[in-house]
């Protein structure tokens, strides 16, 4: 009895486990076969052995936990992944930190308990190849080496300094071959021989430490591909990190609690799928054809055969063969792998056809073979990787589809596509390409339309203009290759992949395999409890105010605020946020009207505003610099969500969540070229000085401002090349920094003198160049030369080198701040992208000295609002801030906390940016009467940051306004404002959008019934 309940038992997981794999991997939506239904007696029979099956399946679930409780199981399974490199092994995981070591053979074990690894430092293998003296022949890279050693070099590229104690380490070879690792201290490699082939890793290890190595292709240095470098350091963590590092191949690597483990003698015995589909290919019963497609072989392979030749004379059509044909086709196995089959094919080539929203057509399609047609199956969704062939969501259109099934021998394919009547024109988007079309005449020539990454030519996609002539149109069209937009991720619903150009059977990984747990019910209110989510949607009040992107569009969203509370333990929660549902609205009606389209914005409507460029994007964070409660964050210029574009914006989200249509531009950047700060970076490079200068006497009195010629004499008695009357800096070098409508600093002097304040109320860009590089260590004092290739190998390690990156980090750069306010588990599984967590702003790896002078005005880099914020708000707060986006949860409120004081003179940097405002660049946008107020207590900067040909520039504005600048405002506030792709400056573009934001303040502090 009790081996009957347990066969039916794995029989009924078997079958969900399939439907559930089926769910996952099926992306076409075709109309399924019609199933008998027996009759109502067998039915009642079948869930009474049901019921019977479940209750054995407890009884043995109980005796089994019984028994695992009694006997003693090792923590965790991960250690069976190990398996195909150190079978039946046994091992320690430790409680305390530290770096193990064992060699088994030829393969070792490798386990680091307590250690945290640093961030990956990407090192382009090109940059070493700058030696034209032996071609092909690397530079040394040096790695974990101190400032003082790489003082003495003379010109290194890619100085990874260490923040600590380490082993001194030196990578050099050849270009395209595998790269020599030598150190100096105490330390082992893991492995035979200390050399990192491409495509491989290797590890360097020492008790307390270790350094992880990874050789990679790159797509930017073909001849020498790029080297990954990962430093692993104690720091309190729950899980060790082991890897399996076998003699030849690829290591396995598993995360374990601590504890005895011992891994299992042989592998897992593979489900009967997967060995179907093996037998099935030992015996050449599956293939993938030279069209990329998978092939099976026909069940009636046997007849015919008889009939004359066919492509699978080469079987051995033996009794074992047909077995596995019988198998494949009669058996609930065989469906299964015939479906990851179908699945895979529908994937391989992708023809697909939209029309724009509202339009009407009745579509139907064949697929030519040979002088004959046959139909095929329409889907109405598409493979996620389709997401690649654009660089932005497509606006307007109706939803895609598409063939859902290839025959293995069809090419062309033929699409009927019925209009109604009076149809007059008709436009179509078809990714393919376009052959013939009947009943129709083009209008013009098609456009091409593909912009993305995926895109082997633009014309992959294109937009059609029809002049109907009859009421079918029938239009033969190629597919896409498929294969160029596969990317690793993209096969990870589904079983059948491509490996070393032959079909390989993967196991689906936990995330797909395993149930997600239920979301809880989540209700979200502003500050003032007006609801802003309810019933799995934002309200309409949210909607208006821009929130849906942050909140969740629908129920469900990845990361959005919604669905990442939804994750927390429990049946339902209620939470309060910090926004003011008021002030947000007016910030997203100001960013609307003046930084997306240049008009003008009166706290009731817009006048005067022209179209939206295309491609711009604008984004404005308003907090409270006491508190860190973020009061408004909105954002425009994202391509708007629709229902009818759901399902293609939430793929757009998986395959390159940077350039998400669901981010909000006000917390999170894609990491582009139009996010960089400009000038507003310079109050960041200013602290920096201040900071530099508490050991430069020199350095102290530049900031405190000489006259105008002993600056001169004090530059031209070291050796710099800069001039206070000049435009440029170095006044006669190729690579300069030139001031904006090539002014000169003389006219910008106070008295006579220039120092840090004049030059940030008139944002001299050769100023702040010259004095950055005074402040950098990396540059010896020099006015050439020096070691400005220094990286970090972990954070702080460039801090005492270079004061400006010190201040950056002090200020938030480098980290993805977390804006739950303490409210969430410590243990909660954050991801990249969750909506409380902001994009790191990041500064681009320093190379050369004219680098480090666009890094102290504020290019190379990316920042976001919220960033840029904190920056202006720490200076007026004279601490950082820790900013929050969620005031209570469950009743519970944040605890709002601030860094500790920043430690530099402020006063200077105060001057300036009060200057910004009273007469500097952002004077005009704070004239009108109505602002005085907040103009008296308002200090900012502005920024213009060139784009692509310098026609266009991404526009800053950010600053802090004091309390009581407006009536009921009790706290310090700060602001930031910027819009992308902007013809105008900072001051005349986004310094307005401020103005705006804060005068809706005003209003919304007056009392009421007060005019």
């Amino acid at each position: 009895m009790i081996g009957t309940l347990v066969e039916a038992v794995a029989a009924n997981r078997t079958r969900l486990r399939r439907a559930r794999n089926l769910r996952a991997g099926t992306r076409t939506h075709v109309a399924a076969e019609p199933r008998a239904r027996g009759p109502a007696p067998l039915r009642w029979l079948t869930a009474g052995c049901v019921l019977l099956a479940v209750a054995g399946a407890a009884l043995i679930v109980v005796h089994a936990r019984w028994l695992a409780a009694a006997g003693a199981t090792p923590p965790g399974d991960g250690a069976s992944r190990l398996t195909a490199v150190l079978p039946g092994v046994a091992f320690t995981v430790p409680d305390g930190p530290g770096v193990t070591v064992r060699t088994h053979g030829g393969a070792a074990l490798l386990i680091l308990s307590g250690m945290r690894p640093a961030p990956v430092q990407r090192v382009d293998l090109c940059d070493q190849l700058a030696d034209r003296t032996r071609p092909g022949r690397l530079l040394p890279l040096r790695i974990g080496w101190t400032f003082a050693d790489a003082a003495g070099l003379a010109s290194p590229r890619n100085v990874l300094l260490a923040d600590g104690p380490m082993p001194s380490v030196r990578v050099d070879g050849r270009a395209g071959a595998p790269l020599d690792v030598r150190w100096d201290g105490q330390a082992q490699w893991v492995g035979a021989a200390a050399r990192v082939a491409p495509g491989g890793e290797g590890w360097l290890t020492w008790r307390d430490g270790a350094l992880r190595l990874r050789h990679r292709p790159s797509s930017a240095c073909p001849a020498a591909g790029e080297l990954l470098v990962q430093l692993y350091r104690p720091a309190p963590t729950p899980r060790a990190l082991v890897v399996a590092v076998p003699a030849h191949g690829e290591p396995v690597e598993a995360l374990l609690a601590p504890g005895d483990y011992r891994v299992p003698a042989s592998p897992a015995a593979t489900l009967e799928d997967e060995q179907l589909f093996a037998q099935l290919q030992a015996r050449g019963l599956v293939r993938l054809g030279a069209n990329g497609l998978a092939e099976l072989a026909p069940p009636d392979l046997a007849a015919w055969r008889a009939a004359g030749k066919t492509p699978w004379d080469g079987v051995n059509l033996d009794g074992d063969a047909l077995r596995l044909l019988e198998r494949l086709y009669r058996r609930a196995d065989g469906d299964f792998v015939r479906e990851q089959v179908r699945v895979f094919n529908a994937e391989r080539r992708l023809l697909a056809w939209r029309l724009p929203a509202g339009a009407t057509a009745g579509w139907r399609a064949e697929v030519v073979q040979g002088t004959a047609t046959v139909p095929v199956p329409l889907a109405d969704d598409m493979p996620p990787a389709s997401a690649r062939l654009f660089a932005r969501l497509p606006q307007g259109w109706a939803p895609w589809q598409r063939i859902g099934a290839w025959p293995a021998d069809g090419g062309v394919a033929r699409l009927r596509l019925t209009v109604p009547d009076g149809t007059a024109s008709l436009r179509l988007m078809l990714a393919g390409r376009l052959r013939h079309v009947t009943g129709a005449r083009l209008r013009t020539d098609p456009l091409p339309g593909c912009d993305g990454r995926a895109c082997t030519a633009p014309d992959a996609v294109q937009i059609i203009d029809l002049l109907p002539d009859a009421g079918e149109i029938v239009i033969d069209a190629e597919p896409l290759a498929q294969g160029a937009l596969a990317t690793p991720g993209d096969a990870r619903y589904r079983h059948l992949a491509v490996r070393d150009g032959r079909l390989a059977w993967q196991a689906l990984g936990p995330a797909t395999s395993r149930p997600s747990a239920p979301l809880a019910d989540v209700v979200l209110a502003d500050r003032n409890g007006v609801t802003l989510w309810r019933d799995g949607a934002p309200t309409e009040a949210a909607r208006a105010a821009g929130l849906a992107t942050m909140l969740g569009v629908r129920a469900g969203q990845a990361g959005s605020v919604a669905t990442l509370l939804g994750r927390v333990p429990g049946g339902r929660h209620t939470a309060r946020m910090t926004l003011d549902l008021r002030l947000q609205a007016a910030a997203q009606a100001a960013l609307d009207c003046i930084a997306m389209r240049r008009g003008h914005w009166d706290g009731r409507g817009c006048t005067g505003a022209g179209a939206v460029p295309a491609g711009r994007q604008a984004g404005v964070v308003l907090l409270d610099t006491e508190t860190g409660a973020i009061l408004a964050a909105a954002g425009a210029g994202m391509p708007a969500v629709t229902p009818d574009n759901w399902r293609e914006a939430r793929d757009f989200d998986r395959v390159d969540p940077a350039a998400s249509p669901l981010r909000l531009p006000a917390l999170q950047h894609d990491g582009g070229a139009e996010r960089a700060p400009g000038s507003t970076f310079k109050i960041v490079s200013a602290l920096g000085l201040e900071l530099a200068a508490q050991s430069d006497l020199q350095l102290d009195a530049l900031l405190d401002g000489l006259p105008l010629a002993a600056i001169n004499a004090a530059a031209h008695e070291r050796g710099f090349a800069f001039r206070t009357e000049a435009p440029t800096y170095p006044v006669d070098g190729r690579a300069r920094i030139t001031n904006f409508r090539d002014q000169g600093l003389d006219r910008r002097a106070r008295d006579g003198r220039l120092g840090l304040a004049q030059a940030l109320t008139y944002s001299l860009n050769t100023w702040f160049a010259w004095t950055g590089e005074l402040s950098d260590r990396s540059l010896l004092g020099r006015p050439d030369g020096g070691v400005p290739d220094l990286q970090p190998l972990e954070p702080g390690a460039l801090d005492p080198v270079r004061p400006i990156v010190a201040m950056a980090r002090r200020l938030g750069f480098g980290q993805a701040l977390r804006l739950d306010g303490g409210l969430l588990p410590a243990d909660f599984a954050w991801s990249a992208w969750d909506a409380l967590q902001a994009t790191p702003a990041a500064i681009d790896p320093v190379h050369t000295r004219h680098e480090l002078r666009q890094m102290a005005i504020g290019l190379r880099m990316q920042a976001t609002p919220l960033q840029m914020a904190l920056v202006a708000g720490a200076v007026g707060q004279g601490r950082p801030i820790v900013p929050h986006l969620l005031a209570e949860l469950d009743g519970k409120p944040a605890a709002p906390s601030n860094g500790p004081a920043l430690g530099v003179r402020l006063d200077r940097v105060r001057a300036g940016m009060k200057g910004v405002v009273d007469v500097g660049t952002a004077a005009g946008a704070f004239r009108a009467p109505a602002l005085a107020g907040i103009r008296r207590g308002l200090s900012g900067k502005t920024g213009t940051a060139p784009v692509g040909d310098g026609s266009l520039a991404t526009v800053w504005f950010t600053g802090w306004l004091e309390p009581h600048s407006v009536a009921g405002q009790e706290h310090r506030l700060a602001v930031a404002v910027f819009a992308s792709r902007s013809e105008a400056t900072g001051g005349e573009h986004a310094a307005p959008v401020a103005a705006a934001v804060l005068g809706a303040l005003a209003d919304r502090m007056q009392p009421k019934g007060a005019k």
